[in-house]
């Protein structure tokens, strides 16, 4: 550890990849978010418009990684200690996730998500296969049903005759 790694370990601050990443990312989500209040959030019918939802995201997305950036810079933990213990399974989730990019339209909303969800997590948790099946068709049917049918926000309905 270098002596200036050294110092701010001291005085409790650390700067590294992760924190850079979460810099990175607070950016990121500060651009949606002025995206986001730039679109109407009502339409003139007085229903939620099209920036209601991105705001949400937004101000989440950037609440959320403003603290984990506090906590990160605070906890004062070398880099030498962020170890990445499962790149294999990273790597698998990853493309799991480009594949549900590609399979979104042509399969629909509830069978990509729903092949998704129950393949993470048979490969993160096989400790629990019934709440996994639960979770990994609940989920996606029910986000479904409610975009499709109470936002009336059009999903791909993909294999499925609905």
């Amino acid at each position: 550890m270098t002596a200036v790694q050294q110092r701010d370990v001291a005085r409790g601050v650390h700067v590294g990849a992760q924190e850079v990443f979460l810099g990175i990312l607070l950016v990121v989500f500060a651009v949606y978010l002025q995206l986001a209040l730039g679109m109407e959030w009502r339409t003139a019918a007085g229903r939620i418009g099209p920036g209601f939802f991105p705001r949400i995201v937004g101000g989440a997305g950037v609440v959320l990684t403003l603290a984990a950036l506090v906590r990160s810079v605070r906890r004062g933990a070398p880099e030498a200690e962020a170890d990445d213990r499962h790149p294999r399974t990273l790597a698998v989730v990853v493309a799991a996730c480009a594949g549900l990019v590609a399979a979104f339209t042509v399969l629909g909303a509830v069978v990509a998500g729903a092949l998704f969800l129950l393949g993470c997590l048979w490969l993160l948790d096989r400790a629990h296969p019934v709440r996994n099946a639960v979770v990994g068709l609940g989920v996606p049917l029910g986000l479904y049903l409610l975009f499709d049918t109470v936002l009336n926000a059009g999903l791909p309905a993909g294999v499925l005759p609905f």
